[in-house]
């Protein structure tokens, strides 16, 4: 497993525990954080990639992010 795929992994794995109550906050934390950063550049991800990530965790999305249209 390379680099890339390991900060993938662990980006990954960040978004799942946003959906656990015991991991939510240390999640937030990472994304908030240097951590997010560092992994987003490892993982080659584009700045709105980064955006629409932090987006998430924070629990902001809206119609257009999440791909859900309201009449």
């Amino acid at each position: 497993m390379g680099y890339r795929s390991l900060a993938e992994a662990v980006i990954l794995q960040s978004l799942e525990d946003l959906s656990d109550p015991r991991h939510r906050d240390e999640s937030r934390e990472f994304f908030g954080g240097e951590g997010f950063k560092l992994y987003g550049d490892i993982a080659a991800l584009t700045v709105r990639s980064k955006l629409k990530i932090i987006h998430l965790a924070k629990g902001r999305h809206n119609d257009r992010t999440n791909g859900i249209r309201r009449a």
